[in-house]
């Protein structure tokens, strides 16, 4: 994972998680398997943009599941360290932050613009003429499993397909609410200006 952020004062910062100044940090604590980096960008007003840490212990007394049949042992998670990249104080400068050159934040005049919370909204909700989104394929989907196993239960298709019904009827209820009646009435009429939003 490479961050990058841009600053008002052409300031121009990249951290780059993947390459450690040392190579075991955790090392006199256990042995380190694995190495997850969690990004934070929800509370940017009150934390900043802060990129956390963890680690994988595997070894000693390690806590063991069961996978197909087997007992493996299993790497404890365990709390590394935070590092602040953007203060609070400083986010008023940020012109962009990007995360492997995709933009997450950004300026729109004087407001940042959360874009990983407008991208997840984007796939589930924005569908246009060449685009579905995540909703209406999931409605689509369950009602394809629907007819395709009619002695199923919604319940029982919802599960088959990773939701959970009462997920697919708030998706089906903010897809019924959505109102397109005015572009089709354009399209019937012929008519594809003349609309006043006023």
């Amino acid at each position: 994972m490479k961050i990058e952020v841009l600053y008002k004062s052409h300031r121009y910062e990249e951290f780059d998680p993947s390459v450690q100044t040392c190579a075991e940090p955790y090392r006199a604590n256990g042995v380190n398997v694995l190495t997850d980096w969690n990004l934070y960008l929800g509370a940017l007003e009150e934390e900043g943009v802060v990129l956390a840490q963890h680690w994988y212990e595997v070894g000693g007394k390690a806590a063991r599941t069961v996978l197909d049949g087997v007992s493996v042992p299993a790497a404890a998670r365990k709390v590394g360290c935070a590092l602040l990249l953007v203060g609070p104080d400083e986010l008023d400068n940020v012109v962009w932050l990007k995360k492997d050159g995709e933009k997450l934040l950004w300026r729109e005049g004087e407001d940042l613009i959360n874009g990983e919370r407008f991208f997840a909204m984007e796939q589930l909700c924005y569908s246009d003429a060449t685009t579905q989104s995540v909703n209406r394929r999931a409605i689509a989907v369950f009602d394809y499993l629907q007819k395709a196993h009619p002695d199923m239960q919604e319940d029982e298709i919802a599960r088959l397909m990773g939701y959970t019904l009462p997920a697919i009827e708030r998706i089906r209820s903010a897809e019924l609410a959505q109102d397109d009646g005015f572009e089709e009435e354009g399209e019937e009429s012929g008519q594809s200006e003349g609309y006043d939003f006023s």
